[in-house]
């Protein structure tokens, strides 16, 4: 085990600065996580709404964006849980490899989440976006494409652009738990 050594010079102060960030971190991040997921359980109550006052394939896609949109609330309350306080009294390794998994931008089974919430947001969306516009066109061949080329870029963007904004926000919190962990 990885217990702190009594020998080493400022390591109980580098190890409480450590702790101390990361709990700000935490109070946060617990911040930002609850703002998205009032919108996002806002967003989905108004798809149920409207889709009780569609029929066919529009209610169909409202109904399929509330589903994501209600998916994504449950990834929210489970990926941004906030660590138990028994972590902080774990050996330092231990800790570190936790803060380490909370704190990175996206990992394996984020992606193994994310992706099936995103084609649903996108099936979802495109059912609506389409049968909405086919009331001025016939070529639904053309919004179908539209809509996946509209989609597939802003899922690119989004990713692109949070991970600029995870960098800015958290990069420093992460390199630190990093050069912890290789201590």
């Amino acid at each position: 085990m990885d217990y702190i050594k009594a020998d080493d010079i400022g390591t109980d102060e580098r190890i409480d600065d450590m702790i101390n960030l990361f709990k700000s971190y935490e109070k946060n991040q617990r911040k930002k996580v609850l703002y998205f997921i009032i919108i996002n359980f806002l967003f989905a109550v108004v798809y149920i709404t409207n889709m009780a006052a569609q029929k066919g394939l529009t209610a169909l896609g409202y109904s399929i964006l509330a589903a994501g949109l209600i998916g994504a609330v449950l990834y929210f309350l489970l990926r941004y849980r906030p660590l138990s306080p028994k972590s902080y009294a774990l050996p330092l390794r231990e800790f570190v490899e936790r803060a380490e998994r909370k704190i990175k931008y996206l990992n394996s089974v984020d992606y193994i989440i994310l992706i099936p919430l995103l084609l649903l947001l996108g099936t979802g969306g495109g059912m609506v976006f389409t049968t909405r516009l086919l009331r001025y066109t016939d070529n639904s061949t053309l919004l179908i494409i539209l809509w996946v080329l509209f989609f597939v870029s802003l899922c690119i963007f989004g990713f692109w652009a949070g991970k600029k904004i995870w960098q800015k926000e958290y990069g420093d919190i992460y390199d630190r738990i990093m050069k912890m962990k290789n201590y």
